[in-house]
């Protein structure tokens, strides 16, 4: 039996808060049964893995070692950061290349680093 991919977490000070940033990210609501001021909250998307979001005392201080990439389903890259920007992300760098390629990197409300890069549209005209 192999393994499956259960949560992908984030420590923050705020987990409802920070939920709240990824399901607008996302489109899928924050568990019903999660309230502000809970020291962990979940969004169960019925496609791929939970996200998990806990509480820690200690602020992020490094880069994360492993992080979220997105690639936007209904709309180009570009619109697609300046939704997440909209949003409260803010974009930390463009790694744009010559031939239209590359992705962005952007960070959350609570400093976590994510990907956005090309959507199939994109990658594929």
């Amino acid at each position: 039996m192999v393994s499956f991919i259960r949560n992908v977490s984030f420590d923050c000070a705020d987990p409802y808060a920070l939920a709240s940033f990824w399901a607008g990210v996302i489109g899928h609501p924050v568990h019903p049964d999660c309230a502000p001021g809970d020291g962990e909250v979940v969004i169960e998307p019925s496609e791929g893995p939970r996200l998990y979001f806990q509480a820690v005392p200690e602020p992020k201080t490094l880069k994360n070692r492993v992080h979220v990439c997105l690639q936007p389903g209904d709309r180009l890259r570009d619109a697609e950061i300046d939704r997440l920007i909209t949003l409260g992300a803010v974009l930390a760098a463009d790694h744009r290349q010559d031939d239209g390629g590359g992705w962005a990197v952007l960070l959350d409300p609570a400093g976590n680093e994510f990907c956005v890069t090309r959507s199939e549209d994109e990658r594929h005209p």
